[in-house]
């Protein structure tokens, strides 16, 4: 459950916690299921790797006609704090 809508086709960064492992996954669908929750369905184009505590980086790259480019730069810090997906 999310408390924003997103969109299909978004990439996403998953953490399950209780279970040590994180990875991306696709949005698939979107489903409103009262205000402000959705109901979100991923799929895993590569099986999930085991959590490490620390700050993560993570740079999306795109190939272009021209060469390559970065879309996205970003950064998570999977210490304690960080609540399961």
């Amino acid at each position: 459950m999310a408390t924003r809508p997103l969109a299909p086709e978004s990439l996403v960064f998953f953490h399950a916690k209780n279970f040590g492992l994180m990875g991306f996954a696709q949005v698939r669908h979107c489903t409103s299921r009262g205000v402000n929750l959705y109901a979100i369905g991923v799929e895993f184009p590569k099986p999930l790797m085991r959590d490490e505590i620390g700050t993560w980086q993570f740079h999306r790259i795109r190939q272009t006609d021209s060469g390559w480019s970065v879309e996205m730069e970003t950064s998570v810090n999977l210490g304690t704090t960080v609540r399961a997906a």
